[in-house]
């Protein structure tokens, strides 16, 4: 008897299944299930082995040897043997040789390679299934760089001798997940049954996202066409919530560990201008502190970029800084889409942000998307002036996601008009005092306050939203997106 698939709605459609782009949002959630990484702590938080089974360190912590399984296969019964993962690894470190990865922080013998087949000393395979990588210093957290969905190994026969991927929509899976089928607003997976998983994680799975501007994630697991879904508190406000729980959904909410903001482009038209940029944010922020609509979702305007109780938190003053009218009689291009499912809250947003661009003698040129990757591919090629997004970091050890945020083109691409950020994260690597460490980061956060390219008005934790049989009892809240063996599923 076949079971009934776990519908989980996700905000964006499925355009590749390339590792290289899986910290991206439209390609991570089936990368994060249909690849395996060396490890996984999605369950119970602790690290444990998917392709590695065993690692050992040595005793000055800089040389890490992981043990490959050696049972394991791709879908159509290609052994996953050591010299692809090595190659998966190498690929990866390939493409992303120009950028500040943790890894490729940690082995900068990467920027000399001639190609991806460079025989390596720092990373490199012995006795057939043990992955060495001797780095030139102790890793802060090796367990969170390679168990993010880019480090997915896939089969080498769909990218080329550069790295480059062949298809964008085919691939054979390594991981707990295949894909059995797919349509328009669909990618259907099934279990292999490989790796160890929670008990009753669903066999069957169907990702799926709106197709429509009038659909939303949150309508469809009100309207019970979905079991689980994703959306921010901030996005949510308390009537909606209420309404949802009264329908019969329940939800589970990591910490706050999420930041929203404005990005203004730093590298084009008015807002070129430090000085026009800080008046924005005087004038955004002030409006949406008393935006009762705002308010409803019961999260506080915050302008720090770092989230409250996090490595580096600081509480920028408002009242400190007095906006000064200008008037540039300029077009700005301000990109919109749906990213709130309560439209009161995203209604607000727009609005403040609108009116404060024209208090600034600024012309708003609005470009409305029914859906998220088409703005946020124009903002990807520059050809933006406004847009509201957000990103998130590990509150406790914000160093590797700092890295992916501001010096690799596979994160989140926070600007440094600055160009201080590089040093400062060096900086805190290399500091043993955790204090001190701190410091960096406040520094940080305090130049992007400076800098007012990137404007955070409010800090916010992911809802899992689902019906009551969903079972999150042994899922790493702090861990995303979802690996769906680690979810318990009684439809």
């Amino acid at each position: 008897m076949e079971l009934k698939p776990l519908k989980y709605w996700f905000w964006w459609p499925i355009r590749t299944y390339d590792p290289f782009e899986a910290d991206t949002p439209p390609v991570m959630q089936a990368a994060r299930n249909i690849y395996a990484t060396l490890v996984s702590d999605f369950i119970d938080g602790k690290p444990q082995g998917l392709i590695a089974k065993e690692w050992q360190v040595s005793e000055n912590g800089k040389i890490w040897r992981f043990f490959l399984r050696k049972d394991l296969k791709f879908e159509d019964g290609t052994p996953i043997t050591g010299e692809i993962v090595l190659l998966n690894f190498k690929r990866m470190l390939w493409l992303t040789r120009n950028e500040g990865l943790v890894l490729n922080s940690l082995l900068p013998e990467v920027t000399h390679w001639k190609s991806m087949h460079e025989p390596s000393k720092v990373v490199r395979l012995e006795n057939s299934n043990e992955l060495v990588f001797e780095f030139v210093r102790r890793p802060i957290s090796l367990f969170e760089a390679i168990s993010q969905p880019i480090y997915g190994v896939a089969h080498p026969k769909f990218f080329d001798d550069s790295g480059r991927w062949k298809d964008p929509l085919k691939t054979l899976s390594s991981g707990q997940y295949a894909i059995s089928d797919r349509g328009p607003n669909f990618v259907r997976l099934k279990s292999r049954d490989v790796y160890s998983s929670v008990d009753h994680a669903p066999k069957q799975v169907e990702i799926m996202w709106p197709l429509t501007a009038s659909d939303s994630v949150v309508k469809a697991i009100e309207e019970s066409r979905a079991d689980l879904t994703v959306e921010h508190s901030f996005a949510l406000g308390r009537e909606t919530l209420s309404k949802l729980e009264k329908s019969g959904v329940k939800y589970v909410m990591e910490p706050p560990v999420r930041m929203h903001f404005v990005h203004l482009n730093h590298k084009r038209g008015a807002f070129k201008d430090q000085a026009i940029r800080q008046d924005f944010r005087d004038l955004f922020l002030r409006r949406l502190s008393s935006s009762t609509d705002f308010l409803s979702s019961g999260i506080t305007v915050d302008a720090s970029f770092i989230p409250k109780g996090g490595v580096g938190y600081k509480k920028f003053d408002l009242q400190e800084y007095k906006a000064k009218t200008r008037h540039e009689k300029s077009s700005v291009d301000v990109l919109i889409y749906p990213f709130s499912a309560d439209p009161k809250i995203q209604s607000s947003i727009e609005s403040c942000l609108l009116s404060s661009l024209k208090d600034l003698g600024l012309t708003p040129n609005i470009v409305r998307y029914t859906e998220r990757s088409e703005a946020f591919n124009r903002m990807k090629n520059g050809e933006f002036d406004v847009i509201v997004r957000g990103t998130g970091v590990l509150v406790n050890n914000p160093y590797g996601d700092l890295r992916m945020m501001f010096l690799s083109a596979v994160g989140a691409n926070i600007p440094d008009p600055s160009g201080k950020v590089p040093g400062l994260i060096a900086q805190a690597e290399d500091e043993s005092d955790a204090a001190k460490r701190a410091a960096y980061v406040a520094s940080i956060n305090e130049g992007m306050f400076r800098d007012a390219a990137i404007i955070t008005f409010a800090h916010s934790g992911l809802l899992y939203l689902h019906r009551g049989n969903v079972n999150f009892t042994r899922y790493n809240l702090f861990a995303d997106p979802i690996e769906f063996r680690a979810v318990g599923w009684m439809p």
